[in-house]
């Protein structure tokens, strides 16, 4: 399972500094991990206190000393590691060196059992199942030690049977495997807990965000969560290009974060929601610092990004499941903000030109007013309803679109057209002066002038324009007020013109 787990998981930590805050770290914690670990340093030091009468009943100047000792050093060792959530092999050492001791103060050598038992499961919640190992066979051996020097104790027989101490050795070894396994179970359902936390929180938060972007960013940021849960977990949110793999986002423990891979990488065909094994690995290995299993995941809704998973060892298959879970809510979420946004555009967009709607057209203008200069084109068809009655809706539907294509024609880009209803439109003309605008407009009355053959026959209309201009701030309902106002001067004075602009000064 690896060694690497965060502070939270492996130990309450070592902030809180003085008597009181040592005093509140050794208070019984909350969560089913944390609470074992707390319950086993109590057993560990409860069963050291167990045992303490009997070498102390029998204990010299010589022997007392040093039972007081090692048992201080083991209880300070303990507290140690339950408070830091680290190995250490100073605090191997102590403890070897205080077993044998506490050996040599005891009656009879198979009474430190019940101090080692209670050690061993209490670092079987704490180290690696390796480290557990190597450790069963050290205090094995720190009892083993203390045989030759039994008859060198005051009080002590030349010597003592080895029997009853290597037939309990077996014992020992077998109750930390047992209590390891369990503790591996209960690290493992702790662990689902929290990434199952992770995965709804991500998923509450993923249904108030709309942009791409901002899904993204969450979904990096569960990514690293998740593999936090997890010692040695490792992922990559990878882009697949022509020629290369691109690294869009990190997670875990890399010794050189890679920014690209080779394309070999990537398995070619990735069926939607299942893991695949990746093949090429060296690239990886070479940036986790170590040999890891890696499995490759597509992300289904964003073109061209799956995820690399890597662990060493091999893939726990629930981790596998929560990052595929993972990948389903961004695909969800993705699928979503692309509705919201076709949505979003047909609430802003006029369904029969393609143009932007009244609603749409005020929105960019009250966003634009204040950022420089601002001109605003109001126009009106002249003798639209004429085609209206004598060639039908259609007809004047038809009309309506060719006027919208013209409108972007002798536009710029930037520029914002928009029809407001009927036979009226507006164009938002960005950075442009009154003038700029009288002269969009004279080639907006040109083109609305030209004939025009519709499906139905040739028609020919004009077009009335009002424009007003603004230099600074400006309030977007006065500015388009004044630019309708023109365009009902444009009409008085006899139609097929541009009124006259109606400059607004703005904050000015």
């Amino acid at each position: 399972m690896g060694t690497q787990t965060t502070r939270a998981a492996r130990g309450p930590g070592t902030a809180r500094r003085g008597p009181r805050g040592l005093l509140d770290a050794m208070r019984r914690p909350e969560g089913l991990v944390p609470r074992t670990r707390w319950l086993f340093l109590v057993f560990a030091v409860l069963a050291l206190l167990m045992s303490l009468p009997g070498p102390l009943a029998v204990a010299g100047r010589v022997t007392l000393p040093a039972v007081l000792g090692a048992s201080a050093v083991l209880v300070t060792s303990w507290s140690h590691a339950y408070l830091s959530g680290r190995d250490s092999l100073l605090r191997d050492v102590a403890d070897c060196l205080a077993i044998t001791t506490f050996t040599l103060t005891c009656p009879a050598p198979a009474m430190v059992f019940s101090v080692t038992f209670c050690a061993l499961w209490f670092h079987a919640v704490h180290s690696s199942t390796r480290r557990g190992l190597l450790r069963c066979v050290a205090y094995g051996l720190a009892v083993a030690a203390a045989l030759p020097l039994w008859g060198l104790v005051p009080g002590h027989e030349p010597s003592t049977q080895a029997a009853p101490v290597f037939g309990t050795a077996p014992v020992m070894l077998l109750t930390f495997v047992v209590v390891r396994v369990l503790a591996q179970v209960m690290f493992a359902r702790e662990r689902a807990a929290q990434r199952d936390a992770l995965l709804v929180g991500f998923g509450t938060t993923l249904l108030r965000m709309t942009d791409a972007a901002g899904i993204a960013r969450e979904a990096v940021a569960s990514s690293q969560a998740l593999c936090a849960t997890t010692p040695g977990l490792r992922s990559l949110a990878v882009r697949r290009l022509a020629d290369r793999v691109e690294v869009v986002g990190v997670a875990g423990a890399f010794v050189d974060p890679p920014a690209q891979l080779p394309a070999g990488v990537v398995p070619p065909t990735l069926p939607a929601g299942v893991a695949v094994p990746v093949d090429r690995t060296a690239e990886l290995d070479a940036a986790t610092g170590e040999a890891c299993r890696w499995e490759c995941l597509d992300l289904p809704e964003v073109d061209g990004v799956s995820i690399l998973l890597g662990a060493p060892g091999r893939l726990e298959p629930d981790v596998v499941v929560s990052f595929q879970s993972l990948a389903n809510q961004v695909a969800l979420a993705v699928g979503n903000a692309r509705v919201h946004r076709l949505l979003s555009l047909q609430a802003r967009t006029d369904a029969l030109t393609g143009l932007t709607n009244r609603a749409g057209f005020q929105e960019v203008l009250a966003a634009s007013a204040g950022e420089g200069d601002l001109a605003l084109l109001f126009v009106d068809l002249d003798g639209f309803k004429s085609v209206n009655d004598r060639f039908g809706h259609a007809a004047g539907d038809e009309l309506l679109r060719h006027i919208a294509a013209g409108l972007r024609g002798v536009t710029r880009p930037d520029d914002v057209c928009a029809r407001l209803g009927g036979d009226e439109f507006a164009v938002l003309l960005r950075g442009a002066s009154a003038e700029q605008a009288e002269a969009v407009g004279r080639r907006v009355v040109e083109l609305a002038s030209q004939p025009v053959q519709l499906s139905r026959g040739l028609v020919q209309v004009g077009a009335s324009v009002g424009t007003a201009a603004a230099t600074g701030a400006v309030d977007p309902e006065e500015l388009l007020d004044r630019a309708d106002t023109a365009m009902y001067a444009a009409k008085t004075a006899g139609k097929g013109r541009v009124g006259p602009p109606a400059l607004t000064p703005g904050g000015a």
